[in-house]
């Protein structure tokens, strides 16, 4: 079973078993949460050297913070991405901070926007194949919708769109200036609040 279909399913089974008084319960965050998803990914490495083509793979996060003020949180995330096609193994990994935004107390949906360092890896089994590597600053954009699953446990599909800044592609003593990086994460998550 692919991972879209699974993201898919899950997301059809919250929502169908979130209920109508659930729905007008606030999502404030009292005090600190810690969270984490899975999902699928679209990522792209764009450099003089680079395919074009955009690759699907396992994607995740792992995320904990604090309250700010009511509607808006604030913490640190682990985020990845990881492909093997054709025998390369790629992966993306954003140490990251974040800010939640709710703009409406009584409703569950949330933007969100980050700042943070991406690296890149990529590499095969062949002992002779240096293998790739990049960090470069990134940033962060999505959203999802909060459905209480229990008490303090809140299941949360999303989608975030994180790009990087320009930064050198390094394999051995060969290096390739002007790289950049995109990802396209769907998904969901649990959060513990």
């Amino acid at each position: 079973m692919s991972a879209r279909l699974v993201v898919a399913c899950a997301l059809a089974l919250a929502a169908a078993a979130s209920t109508p008084a659930a729905a007008q319960e606030p999502t404030t965050v009292r005090g600190a949460w810690f969270g984490g998803g899975l999902g699928t990914a679209s990522a792209r490495v764009n450099c003089d050297i680079c395919t074009t083509d955009r690759n699907g793979g396992l994607s995740g996060y792992l995320t904990g913070g604090m309250r700010l003020v009511p509607g808006l949180h604030a913490g640190a995330e682990l985020g990845g991405w990881f492909d093997n096609t054709d025998g390369v193994s790629q992966r993306l990994v954003l140490y990251g901070a974040s800010l939640w935004w709710h703009p409406q107390l009584d409703r569950r949906w949330f933007l969100k926007g980050g700042l943070g360092l991406m690296r890149y890896h990529a590499g095969t089994d062949a002992p002779n194949d240096e293998p790739l590597n990049a960090s470069t600053a990134a940033l962060q954009l999505g959203g999802g919708y909060d459905f209480r699953a229990a008490p303090k446990l809140w299941f949360t599909p999303f989608a975030n769109l994180i790009v990087t800044s320009s930064g050198n592609l390094t394999s051995g003593n060969t290096v390739v200036t002007d790289a950049s990086f995109s990802m396209l994460q769907l998904g969901a998550g649990l959060a513990w609040r």
